[in-house]
């Protein structure tokens, strides 16, 4: 392999194991308000 394709894929590899960490400890903040969401009838009907 080339040494700028191997360059390349290492960046990749670096920037999803990075990611995938942030991910892992990002702790997210509770939603302020309450939650909801309206459902129309239709949608509920099993016909």
């Amino acid at each position: 392999m080339s040494k700028p394709l191997i360059s390349i894929i290492g960046v990749v590899v670096v920037i999803l194991v990075g990611g995938v960490i942030f991910l892992g400890t990002y702790k997210l903040p509770a939603p302020t308000q309450q939650v909801e969401l309206q459902i129309p009838n239709d949608r509920l009907s099993l016909q």
